[in-house]
């Protein structure tokens, strides 16, 4: 389930995605372009990297979180020329609501799965392995990059800290899309500025296609699946509802549904 949420407009310095093909390194940026007047994307829970390559062809600059390392250096290597313009940047932490070092569990059948949250790791007797991993609070990101035009959640059981944290800032997101089955997590959401959402059934992705002309950043002709979060922002697919219409239509749906804010 994904829930895409969209915050009361708030006014914001404009800021423009580039031309991807003019983005692999900092020589071949437009002139008068710095890579900070790019808008941000964070993409908390990189997983294969296939959401991250989507924003970043889409002309967005791009804040990566993933805690599984084995990911972490895939990416590092497929995603090279972005990181190496500073278009992209991998922080290989995970979040939670205390730093430190914890036990995340790897999962060796299905690394979407993989958590730190035991139950969520090593769910229907998969496969899988203990590691050790580094980890700060949501709001140290906040603090280092700034608040993202659009922040993407997917990290299995912490979700709802990152939202949390939000708490802690006057800037919010534009975007939010968040995937859980926790019918509260519309509260949550209202309770940080989002006025309306959207239900978006990863299952069906495989027929969605990005608009052209674009209605966020630059036109993609790309494909998704049910592993990926799809398009963002105006160009997720469904209608915007209020609170009370979005709550009542996602109860009877509660699985495989993503919510998506704004």
């Amino acid at each position: 389930m994904k829930l895409v949420a969209l915050l009361k407009r708030r006014k914001r310095r404009k800021r423009q995605p580039i031309n991807p093909l003019l983005s692999n390194s900092r020589d071949d940026l437009p002139l008068n372009t710095h890579i900070d007047d790019i808008s941000l994307i964070m993409d908390i829970g990189m997983n294969n990297g296939r959401d991250s390559l989507f924003y970043l062809r889409k002309g967005f600059r791009v804040v990566a979180i993933e805690a599984n390392p084995l990911l972490v250096e895939k990416a590092q290597q497929e995603l090279a020329s972005y990181i190496a313009s500073g278009q992209l940047i991998i922080e290989p932490v995970g979040l939670g609501q205390k730093e430190g070092q914890f036990t995340f569990y790897v999962n060796l059948d299905n690394d979407h799965w993989s958590s730190f949250n035991k139950a969520w790791g090593t769910r229907n007797g998969s496969r899988y392995k203990e590691i050790t991993v580094n980890c700060i609070q949501p709001q140290c990101l906040f603090q280092k990059y700034g608040m993202p035009y659009y922040l993407k959640i997917d990290i299995e059981g912490s979700d709802i800290d990152v939202v949390r944290a939000l708490h802690d800032f006057t800037d919010r997101p534009h975007y939010i899309s968040i995937e859980e089955n926790q019918a509260y997590y519309f509260a949550e959401l209202w309770s940080v500025g989002c006025r309306a959402f959207k239900l978006v059934d990863q299952r069906g992705l495989y027929h969605v296609k990005c608009p052209n002309p674009p209605l966020e950043g630059i036109y993609v002709d790309a494909t998704f699946d049910g592993t990926t979060s799809g398009p963002f922002g105006q160009e997720a697919p469904g209608e915007w509802m209020k609170f009370d219409r979005a709550l009542e239509k996602y109860l009877p749906n509660v699985q495989h549904l993503v919510v998506l804010t704004q």
